[in-house]
């Protein structure tokens, strides 16, 4: 794949870090262990072969389509964010759904009803593709006033747009014009370039993009000499969402409730075959098993397996304040549990395997696609408008995402998210921690990217 040159994103004097001996060292490890984690993805000419990468591609074309027809006029303003909405749901190739995405544009829009066509004008200037690095941080600094004085005006900041969007929220359509230029400001590339101490808070989304830009070029320098093969903004990506950070402790403490019989139902455990390794414990989930009760605290262990690992799924959602109930199994495969939030009507079909792996194997995407359709129609039979599916396991693979994608396409479920055991348990703590209301956590939940780890949830809901 044909990649720009570093020169065409660099403007005056360069704000990026020189990047010593052990940063290179640390980036180089990085792209070596992405290498080693899909060595027999590559292609017959030695690149690397990523199956979103080939959705994405058919994807921009359809974007640009969407974006076309709003710089043209055939969309007003309303018509470009729920074209783009509605795409964006079932092939959410780049976290758009999420806070810095679509909820951000809706944010954007309502707060600006009686000067539409100025943000209209405003906006079809700032998505077209930037001429370089300083139209770029230009068209970024535009959208950034504007957001920051509405937001600064706000009482209500929750239902404000956040500036801190605007660099993902714009850059998102830079790449729709040309993927190979422009990289897309990922919080979570920041995570992890912040924890191998190569990144640098600015004040400012413009200095934040330009600095975010300018360390990828560097990256990708880095990746070159050391591998003698030039990189895309995309690999990149890649790379840094299979690197797993150390997830930072944090200092909460929240009172132990007394480990009484929940609610959940309680199953006879079954002997089941390991399959996968579970991934090891980070350190900052040990300082967290201190939060949650001691009986869900073993979803962490190897041997917990069978039976006890979905019941423990279960008991842990009930701990959050769902409704949980378990689902017979007789002769037709059924999910494990339907989990429920009347107030807003809103329910999950949860499913939980303490293998990822024996999970694909007893459960192809036609079995599960069947059975979330049956579940979807007698919740909505009940009065569930709004329906999501929730996937727990031990660990998943990479590849994984395509499951994702194809519920989307072909169910009606309004989001898909595998957990894994960490990542539950953390998003447990942290409940506790905050005291998040059941509305409160769906709504931080339904903001994640659908394959969700221990170090993302460290991330989101640590701050």
């Amino acid at each position: 794949m044909a990649v720009n040159s570093i020169e065409s994103l660099q403007i005056g004097k360069k704000i990026a870090p020189m990047l010593d001996e052990e940063a290179k060292k640390q980036i180089a490890e990085i792209w070596d262990s992405y290498v080693t984690a899909n060595q027999n993805g590559f292609d017959k000419e030695g690149a690397l072969v990523n199956n979103i990468d080939d959705s994405r591609l058919y994807a921009i074309e359809v974007v640009k389509i969407i974006i076309h027809n709003f710089m043209k006029g055939d969309f007003n303003i309303y018509d470009f964010k729920t074209s783009l909405d509605s795409y964006n749901k079932h092939n959410n190739l780049w976290g758009f759904t999420a806070k810095l995405g679509q909820m951000y544009f809706n944010q954007l829009i309502q707060a600006n009803e009686n000067t539409i066509e100025k943000l209209t004008n405003l906006l079809k200037e700032a998505i077209t593709e930037p001429r370089n690095l300083k139209d770029a941080v230009s068209k970024v600094e535009s959208l950034e006033k504007l957001t920051t004085s509405i937001y600064n005006k706000s009482r209500d900041k929750h239902n404000a747009p956040y500036p801190g969007a605007v660099g993902y929220f714009l850059s998102y359509f830079w790449q729709i014009h040309n993927h190979q230029k422009w990289p897309i400001l990922y919080g979570s590339l920041v995570n992890s370039y912040n924890e191998i101490g190569i990144w640098k808070e600015h004040k400012t989304q413009k200095e934040t993009y330009e600095f975010y830009c300018n360390l990828t070029n560097d990256i990708k320098e880095v990746i070159r000499t050391h591998t003698g093969k030039e990189v895309s903004n995309w690999d990149i990506e890649h790379a840094f969402w299979n690197y797993k950070p150390k997830a930072k402790a944090v200092p909460v403490s929240v009172p132990a409730k007394p480990e009484v019989q929940s609610s959940v139902a309680v199953e006879t455990a079954r002997e089941v075959k390991e399959e996968t390794k579970a991934e090891p414990l980070s350190d900052g989930m040990a300082d967290m098993k201190e939060y949650i009760i001691p009986r869900l605290a073993r979803l962490l262990e190897g041997e917990t397996g069978g039976a006890l690992y979905e019941q423990l799924v279960a008991e842990s959602f009930d701990q959050m304040g769902f409704e949980v109930k378990i689902l017979e199994q007789g002769r037709r495969r059924e999910p494990y549990a339907i989990i429920k939030f009347r107030e807003e009507n809103i329910a999950f079909i949860l499913d939980a395997k303490d293998s990822s792996q024996e999970y694909f194997q007893q459960n192809d995407e036609r079995v599960i696609k069947e059975y979330i359709k049956e579940q979807s129609k007698l919740l909505r039979n009940e009065g569930y408008k709004k329906i999501g599916f929730i996937l727990v396991c031990r660990s998943f693979s990479s590849d994984e995402r395509e499951f994702v994608n194809y519920l989307i396409w072909n169910t009606n479920v309004k989001k898909v998210i595998m957990f894994t055991s960490e990542a539950l348990l953390y998003t447990l703590a942290y409940r506790n921690r905050n005291r998040l209301s059941v509305a409160g956590m769906i709504e931080k939940m339904i903001a994640f990217s659908h394959m969700v780890s221990g170090s993302t949830i460290a991330g989101e809901l640590g701050k």
